[in-house]
């Protein structure tokens, strides 16, 4: 599978809505590559500045990664290149905690429309998307996928788990206060058993420097090693 073919039949999948404002990876072009984990949100947020089709034209020249080049704005304040709190906190959870390297995770949302919130967003076009990722996957084949948000109506974690849990049964470890946990289900998705994690969503969540979140976050990470690999 080559990334030309990734993006030709992400056309033809994403016809309906391509002309829609949106992202499709944030990651670059060389992640489209077998590797460790895959990394995805709900939806892109903020204002539209591009077509979902002009963004996946550019990918298989992509060469940047949004969580460290682009400049992301809030409601309250503009940001510099990659300091916004969304994307200094998934530097961190790859980079300090898992000692991986950002930069060469496949990063994506599960809806490639973007909307300045999840009220605003048409939660079916996860259908549509979904073959996408499918044929990201595919290439990717990650050992464990990490979703931003674990909402139990509209998030990325959901929606993969109603899909591949079969009705198995979600941890839920519960954070320092009632409002935050991390979710987690072992799933098989294209005959590769694979770790889904849900995390509450980071731009509401601190994690740096946060030893409850580090301690149980490495544990589950660490259990499921010594569990399957």
């Amino acid at each position: 599978m080559t990334i030309e073919d990734f993006v030709f039949f992400s056309h033809k999948q994403l016809s309906l809505i391509e002309n829609f404002q949106g992202e499709v990876v944030y990651s670059s072009a060389k992640t489209f590559e077998k590797g460790k984990y895959y990394y995805l949100g709900l939806n892109p947020g903020g204002e539209g500045k591009i077509s979902i089709k002009e963004h996946l034209d550019s990918f298989s020249t992509k060469s940047d990664n949004d969580y460290f080049d682009a400049i992301w704005n809030t409601k309250k304040k503009t940001y510099h290149k990659g300091e916004s709190p969304l994307q200094l906190r998934t530097k961190y959870l790859f980079n300090e905690l898992l000692n991986y390297n950002l930069r060469d995770v496949f990063s994506t949302n599960l809806i490639f429309e973007t909307t300045n919130n999840a009220d605003n967003l048409n939660y079916g076009l996860a259908g549509i998307c979904w073959p996408v990722h499918l044929l990201a996957l595919s290439v990717v084949q990650p050992q464990i996928i990490i979703t931003c948000g674990n909402d139990s109506g509209k998030s990325a974690f959901s929606f993969i788990a109603d899909l591949y849990a079969h009705n198995k049964k979600i941890e839920s470890h519960s954070l320092e206060t009632k409002l935050f946990n991390i979710k987690t289900i072992d799933i098989t998705i294209q005959n590769r058993l694979t770790l889904l994690i849900g995390l509450p969503h980071l731009s509401r969540f601190e994690i740096r420097e946060n030893k409850v979140f580090n301690q149980k976050f490495l544990n589950i990470i660490s259990n499921y090693k010594f569990k399957y690999f």
